[in-house]
């Protein structure tokens, strides 16, 4: 019988093997940037919820999702405001990625040593 931080770990690889499926049909298809956009921003959310799930993280990698995804809010926001008028609402379809990832690097965070 597998132990909870087993089947968390586990839980956490199929996360973050997710997470690049994602990652590489964004690459991979044919889309317009704006899906694109969004497919790479759940990605991200991905593969940090994986991360949450590993035992040990150290600081180093928590530091280098949270710059990823800092940069990557920083694309969005800035592609979103400056394409086109219409694409502000999409950028409501943003907020709710961004909030997820946002929670989920706080809670990385405290676990951290």
């Amino acid at each position: 019988m597998k132990s909870t931080v087993q089947t968390q770990r586990w839980y956490g690889y199929f996360f973050m093997g997710i997470s690049g499926v994602a990652a590489l049909l964004a690459l991979g298809l044919t889309m317009p940037v704006m899906e694109h956009a969004l497919l790479l921003t759940t990605a991200l959310a991905l593969l940090v919820y994986g991360f949450t799930y590993q035992p040990h993280v150290s600081r180093g990698w928590w530091r280098v999702l949270l710059g990823i995804s800092l940069v990557v809010m920083a694309v969005d926001l800035i592609m979103v405001l400056t394409v086109a008028a219409e694409f502000v609402p999409a950028l409501f379809s943003f907020a709710l990625p961004f909030a997820f990832l946002s929670v989920l690097l706080g809670f990385l965070r405290r676990r951290v040593a």
